[in-house]
């Protein structure tokens, strides 16, 4: 089993493993129900979650790194700024990451360094041939991302919530894009500023 010390660096940010400490389980609280980090993935008011729902899910075991939550925070400051997750390659061996940045944190190009280290941990770790990502048609600072890290538009979809759900979710229309093993090299070289292995 992967240990607790599992840990990601960039050139200015680190990316560690969730575990369920207080501090931890009350930014998620607050990143989570943020109405503006949550409205693009269809939940408008922020996503209907309590702190106890989070420590579960923190205290859950996982067999390693893919798949479950992991913090992001400055490197110089040990601040916390957002959260994202690798996803382990599915059927099809494709794989899939999540990043989401508290709003003062959005913009500054946050973002694009944790999708490129996100990648390459991906390409270098797992036999995935390509791994996707699925931003809202309207946030354009994620789409402005995918491109950023080389990933292709392959095509537009919509996201519709049960029934039961839409008193407080919105459906989500969506660009899927997917970044190639075949082109991550090219593009690696180009973005190593950000990337220390």
């Amino acid at each position: 089993m992967i240990t607790n010390d599992w840990i990601l660096t960039t050139k200015n940010l680190q990316i560690c493993i969730a575990t369920a400490t207080n501090e931890n389980i009350s930014f998620l609280f607050s990143l989570w129900t943020n109405p503006d980090v949550m409205k693009f993935v269809g939940f408008p008011q922020g996503l209907r979650i309590t702190k106890d729902e989070i420590k579960i899910q923190l205290q859950k075991e996982y067999p390693d790194e893919f798949d479950r939550v992991l913090l992001v925070s400055m490197k110089n400051s040990n601040t916390l700024i957002g959260n994202c997750k690798l996803g382990s390659p599915d059927e099809n061996n494709i794989a899939h990451t999540d990043v989401k940045l508290m709003p003062e944190f959005q913009g500054h190009g946050c973002g694009t360094e944790i999708k490129q280290v996100l990648l390459n941990y991906l390409f270098k770790n797992t036999n995935c041939d390509s791994v996707k990502g699925t931003p809202n048609k309207n946030n354009i600072a994620s789409i402005k991302m995918q491109e950023a890290v080389g990933g292709k538009r392959i095509k537009e979809c919509c996201h519709h919530f049960p029934d039961s759900m839409k008193e407080y979710t919105t459906d989500v229309h969506f660009y899927e894009y997917l970044v190639y093993r075949s082109d991550w090299g090219n593009y690696k070289l180009m973005l190593k500023y950000y990337l220390e292995s």
